[in-house]
């Protein structure tokens, strides 16, 4: 089970690169929203239609080859992970929208939204994806150096009726600070059986390559409510939620940036 959940955030975080807490691109404090020059833009939606096509290594290409993110994403994890997480999905498609970009040098630094979709499965046990972040992307010399994710959400549904669920969790909580969980099923249970779990766990190059295994329970309540409180220690950390009945099942996974006061 914690393989979907890993792998559902790192569809979108191994294609853009995922990043600590802190930022190494310079603040788009000049930044502008006209056109990109089409040279910079071209690199855009190249990655973005390697990616649709499920072209491992025209995505790679499109990397530097000492690309490396601060919490441990390497090319080698790239290559490894990426099949992965998309064999379920017979289509699948990234889009791509620069909101701002500016110039720095050789270096072009772009805020960007990214949204993931997918459909797969089989027609009796379907299984979709829809992910969102938003990240500041460096580019030199047509290839991706670095980047820095800031917000990140991803979810996949199982079956032919999975349960609808409302998700409220902080994006950025200060070190040390209790935060609040709640993941509410829209739907009445009755006397259905709901299973689910909760994880939270660094993202790091550990986290990446080797997921940790989760323990579904069986829930008394229409859903996960829990409280956590955040490390003493600033960085991403990946917050997974699984819920599951006799009809299908939803995981999701956000990006939780965990930050200094």
């Amino acid at each position: 089970m914690r393989r979907y959940l890993l792998v559902s955030v790192l569809g979108l975080a191994a294609i853009w690169g995922g990043v600590s807490g802190r930022t190494w691109a310079a603040p788009l404090e000049q930044a502008t929203s006209a056109p990109l020059p089409q040279s910079v833009q071209a690199v855009v939606n190249g990655l973005d239609a390697a990616a649709s096509q499920k072209n491992l290594d025209s995505v790679l290409a499109f990397y530097d080859p000492e690309f490396k993110t601060g919490d441990g994403l390497t090319l080698e994890i790239l290559r490894k992970q990426l099949p992965t997480f998309w064999q379920p999905y017979r289509d699948i498609r990234y889009r791509t929208t620069v909101n701002r970009w500016q110039q720095q040098g050789s270096d072009w630094v772009l805020d960007i939204s990214t949204t993931i979709e997918g459909t797969g499965g089989t027609s009796d046990r379907p299984q979709n994806i829809r992910g969102n972040l938003q990240a500041t992307q460096v580019i030199r010399n047509g290839k991706i150096i670095r980047q820095d994710i800031t917000n990140e959400k991803t979810t996949i549904t199982i079956g032919t009726t999975p349960p609808t669920v409302q998700l409220s969790l902080p994006q950025t909580v200060r070190t040390g600070e209790e935060f609040s969980l709640d993941a509410i099923v829209q739907e009445p249970i009755g006397n259905a059986i709901l299973l689910g779990a909760a994880s939270d766990q660094p993202i790091n190059a550990q986290t990446y390559a080797n997921p940790s295994p989760v323990k579904l329970e069986l829930l008394s309540a229409g859903g996960i409510f829990k409280v956590g409180r955040a490390p003493q220690e600033p960085g991403g950390r990946w917050v997974s939620v699984a819920l599951i009945r006799d009809t299908g099942m939803v995981l999701i996974t956000q990006r939780l940036r965990v930050e200094k006061p």
